[in-house]
């Protein structure tokens, strides 16, 4: 008889199979929180998150499936990715289908964003180009896309729907930017000055434009305000362009901003 040792236990099942790249559960979860938050947590809100929660979870065995972590790794773990993901892929379709049946009629055409974009972003894993600036902007759209129709559930407009994604879009690109620019400025032969100058120039542009848009369609002064957090950390890490080194800290430094957003963004839309 074999020892009961050799069954795989949750934490060996997952263990390496979890997303690699901390940002991405602020990616997903600040958008979702909000959402739950301004809707009331209805059930099809809360259907639809777990749904989300399951594509997230499924994209490294995906990755390590597809060969993209290696032939070793991929000899070794690819078992244990085929069950992970086979286990959250079927926990996501049913929270989707329960979270569409119990979805208001008029936001079930909004599912189709996360999953086209979804989409996309699998387009780009296949291809390798998963870690482009593209592709990172793409993804964290994506994930933030789950957001419309969980806000949605609780019967909010699809405009100000639209306008929560949008919000933490741009801060998302805004924030992806900013950090791959601070990597670019300490290669071999950088030149820093123009990329200090390409990059703040892009996000102050950006962040401009929003602003105005946002003033000028009469928004919540505190939705206008939500804008403005993580996209000024992103415009002082340009200017600053800070040593790699200290990655871990600036990805909390734009977690943080991002929990502000939030609480920006839930008080201005409930």
């Amino acid at each position: 008889m074999s020892p009961l040792s050799t069954h795989p236990t949750p934490g060996s099942l997952i263990q390496g199979l979890l997303p690699r790249e901390h940002g991405v559960w602020f990616q997903l979860g600040l958008p979702l929180v909000t959402a739950l938050f301004v809707s009331g947590a209805p059930a099809s809100a809360l259907w639809l998150s777990g749904a989300a929660f399951a594509c997230l979870l499924a994209h490294e065995p995906l990755v390590l499936l597809l060969g993209h972590r290696g032939a070793r790794r991929g000899e070794r773990d690819s078992g244990r990715a085929r069950v992970w993901g086979l286990l959250v892929g079927t926990v996501g379709a049913v929270c989707f289908a329960l979270g569409a049946v119990t979805l208001p009629p008029e936001a079930r055409p909004f599912l189709a964003m996360p999953l086209i974009l979804g989409g996309e972003v699998l387009l780009f894993v296949w291809n390798r180009q998963e870690r482009t600036l593209s592709g990172e902007v793409l993804a964290s759209l994506a994930l933030g896309a789950w957001a419309v129709p969980v806000a949605m559930a609780g019967g909010m407009p699809a405009s100000t729907a639209m306008t929560l994604w949008g919000t933490y879009g741009l801060s998302f690109a805004l924030a992806t930017l900013a950090v791959r620019l601070v990597i670019a400025s300490h290669r071999p032969r950088a030149h820093r000055t123009q990329l200090r100058c390409t990059g703040a120039v892009l996000v102050v542009a950006l962040l401009t434009t929003a602003v105005l848009w946002a003033l000028d369609s009469g928004l919540h002064p505190l939705r206008v305000v939500a804008l403005l957090p993580v996209g000024l950390v992103a415009l002082g890490l340009c200017v600053a362009l800070p040593s790699p080194r200290r990655l871990h800290s600036i990805g909390w430094t734009l977690g943080v901003a991002g929990t502000l957003t939030l609480v920006l963004l839930g008080v201005g839309l409930s």
